[in-house]
């Protein structure tokens, strides 16, 4: 029989005989692969919830659209992702540490005569000790209203609503006397001084 044959007959009794003198047996099976991070994240997931979320106040006001309300998460969450849509958009969001609390929206320059939907999702997340974040979509609630919004007459920002209705017979103070003192600024006074008759 050739060296070469002889070897690869001899090799896997070598390899057997190996593991046995360094403790282990023929037969050991490797030890099992880490779960991964999406099996992970799931089962850390399946323990937590957002328990509460509440919009109250929500209203549109010269131009202004805001709302507030609570928030609250299970045992085992220790945080909260908030994200806010205006008319169906993603318009911003947060991350709040803890178990429960306050939330607050609001939103210069919504136009007047059309209504407006905010919409809040909270999110449980789970802060580990070093800072890591995981943030479940399950468990996930959602509130929304639908129906904010206020006529252009009489009481709109200058730069909404002055623009589309006319003030004739009014002076430049009483025009101005409708707007908040955060719209006046420059150039919207300048609108304003062009849109009044007299």
């Amino acid at each position: 029989m050739r060296w070469y044959q002889m070897k690869s007959l001899l090799s896997p009794l070598f390899a057997g005989f190996l593991g046995m003198a360094c403790g282990g047996t023929g037969d050991d099976s490797p030890a099992p692969a880490s779960p991964e991070l999406g099996v992970q994240e799931s089962e850390l997931c399946s323990a937590v919830s957002v328990t509460s979320l509440t919009l109250t106040g929500a209203s549109t006001y010269m131009g202004e659209l805001a709302g507030n309300g609570t928030w609250a998460v299970s045992t085992f969450s220790n945080a909260v992702r908030l994200e806010y849509y205006l008319d169906g958009a993603l318009f911003a969001y947060e991350e709040r540490p803890g178990h429960s609390g306050l939330f607050y929206f609001s939103r210069n320059g919504v136009s007047c005569d059309v209504w407006h939907s905010l919409q809040v999702k909270a999110f449980p997340m789970i802060i580990d000790s070093n800072g890591n974040r995981t943030t479940c979509v399950s468990g996930s609630r959602t509130v929304l209203k639908d129906d904010l919004g206020e006529s252009c007459s009489g009481n709109m920002p200058c730069d909404q609503c002055h623009i589309t209705g006319s003030f004739t017979g009014h002076s430049r103070r009483e025009a101005a006397g409708q707007c908040p003192q955060s719209a006046l600024d420059g150039p919207n006074m300048m609108r304003l001084l062009e849109r009044v008759k007299h």
